[in-house]
């Protein structure tokens, strides 16, 4: 999922946290059989046995529900409390899907002839749209300029013409209780809601990060890494946390973590769709998912897995995710090929040698190049490449609709994850939740079986998940923009 970015621990020495080594390098690994066939599976909620130990270590941070229940009452409220949180979190979709809306605003180009807002003019518009009261700020261009996108997006909208984004945005607006409502007063003012809030979510986000700073080395990961706790859960994708998880394997590989051909089933938390993102993503090209294949191409790229035999799994709550998914499977089984686009704007930022280096072999291990679609001419500044991926890799993907905080993949024995990938997603939950979602991936994980992770998490002492080391990068020129991921192995 997702392109919240966390502070990056090869930018911020200060941040790295202590690892334990849970088995010794060399060891060897048994024997792997190839699976022949997409593992057949059940998803389902977590039991209460199975929460009990997070229940008990994080009581003061538990619910209130479950925090009072007695013994006796536990299993019921339980239940009852799982229905309840699981509707709620489905509902952090919607409001990520509306943050999207707000992105698409901003920064589409294939809905309106306005240039795309700059980040100066979107910091002028929320203070503008947020004014402090008794603080009177005139009205700026940018303000003129929204309304123009609006009205230009609301066009687009009542005639999709088969426009994939367009389409999505038409079934939230049926969603949200537009269905047949063509009054543009009513429309705008929603659209103009959705765009204050999520401004001045932005600058809360913002003030959370500036006190974060403050705070000392060990307490300022824990608290970046449930930042968004409280927002909307975004589908948006990129390729910089792929970038990531790359030099991760190749870490692993390299300190004896991971043998060759090692890997064949590997699970993806949150796979993302590429939207429309933040600067960072544009719209003229197609709706696609990204990591699925990237780690596949970096698996086989490391020599971790063999192109013919590895696996993937992806987990996500969004709807759109598991269909747009579910449909590459089907046009695969036509011997349809899956083309990434993959857009570097010059202008934005100066990307890591190492990254670009990524950017240009993205793709070749288990696909080839492909022609480019052809960016608006206003885009100059873009350079764009894309990568094809036959059939075979998009037939390897079985999507699974799951709630990673409630609910887990029940595996036979022999169908359990080699690997894990869950990046820019445990961030939108807080410590319980968390706790919650690593015993889950526990259970879905073979013994020895790793998570990477952009997280830190909590290892509570009933855990069998520990931290194992990890592995920091840049992803350009500019200060704070990298990463980290944390492998956590599963004794």
């Amino acid at each position: 999922m997702k392109r919240t970015r966390l502070l990056a621990l090869c930018l911020f020495p200060a941040l790295i946290v202590p690892v334990v080594a849970q088995t010794p390098r060399g060891k060897s690994v048994p024997k792997k059989t190839a699976p022949t066939k997409p593992a057949a599976s059940k998803v389902e909620f977590m039991p209460l046995e199975d929460a009990r130990p997070v229940l008990l270590a994080l009581n003061d941070a538990a619910p209130a529900e479950l925090r009072a229940a007695s013994d006796a009452d536990l299993p019921a409220v339980w239940a009852k409390w799982t229905a309840k949180y699981d509707a709620d979190i489905r509902a952090r979709v919607t409001r990520g899907d509306e943050d999207s809306l707000v992105n698409f605003l901003f920064f589409g180009t294939t809905f309106t002839a306005a240039p795309r807002f700059t980040a100066p003019e979107i910091v002028e518009l929320n203070a503008f749209l947020n004014q402090e009261p008794g603080k009177p700020v005139a009205e700026p261009e940018s303000h003129k300029r929204v309304q123009t996108r609006i009205d230009d997006l609301l066009k687009a909208v009542a005639k999709p013409a088969g426009n994939e984004r367009l389409l999505y945005l038409r079934q939230l607006l049926d969603q949200k209780g537009f269905k047949g409502v063509t009054d543009p007063v009513k429309l705008k003012a929603y659209v103009m809601d959705n765009v204050k809030r999520v401004l001045r979510e932005q600058q809360s986000y913002g003030r959370a990060f500036a006190q974060a700073s403050l705070l000392d080395p060990s307490d300022r990961l824990a608290e970046v890494s449930k930042i968004y706790k409280d927002r909307g859960l975004s589908s948006d994708t990129s390729i910089f946390p792929n970038y990531a998880i790359e030099a991760a394997l190749k870490s692993m590989l390299e300190r004896g973590w991971l043998k060759p051909g090692g890997v064949l089933r590997v699970g993806i938390v949150g796979p993302g769709l590429d939207f429309t993102d933040k600067q960072e993503g544009y719209d003229f090209y197609p709706q696609q998912t990204l990591q699925p294949f990237a780690v596949m191409d970096s698996l086989v790229r490391l020599g971790l897995s063999d192109a013919k035999t590895v696996r993937v799994t992806t987990l996500d709550i969004s709807p759109a995710v598991n269909a747009h998914l579910e449909q590459a499977r089907k046009r695969a089984e036509k011997g349809a090929d899956y083309v990434v686009q993959l857009p570097y704007d010059t202008k934005l930022k100066t990307w890591s040698p190492e990254v670009v280096a990524y950017w240009e072999h993205f793709g070749d291990r288990i696909g080839g190049a492909a022609p480019p679609v052809v960016p608006p001419a206003r885009n100059d500044a873009i350079k764009l490449r894309a990568a094809k991926f036959p059939p075979s890799a998009a037939r390897a993907i079985t999507p699974l609709g799951a709630n990673i905080v409630l609910q887990r993949a029940n595996f036979a024995p022999e169908e359990k994850f080699d690997i894990i990938v869950a990046t820019n997603i445990l961030v939108y939950y807080d410590v319980f939740e968390q706790c919650l979602a690593l015993k889950n991936i526990e259970t879905m994980l073979a013994p020895g079986g790793f998570l990477l992770s952009n997280n830190a998490l909590l290892e509570l002492p009933s855990s069998k998940m520990h931290s194992a080391g990890y592995v920091g990068t840049a992803y350009s020129n500019l200060p704070a923009d990298g990463d980290f991921i944390i492998w956590y192995q599963k004794q």
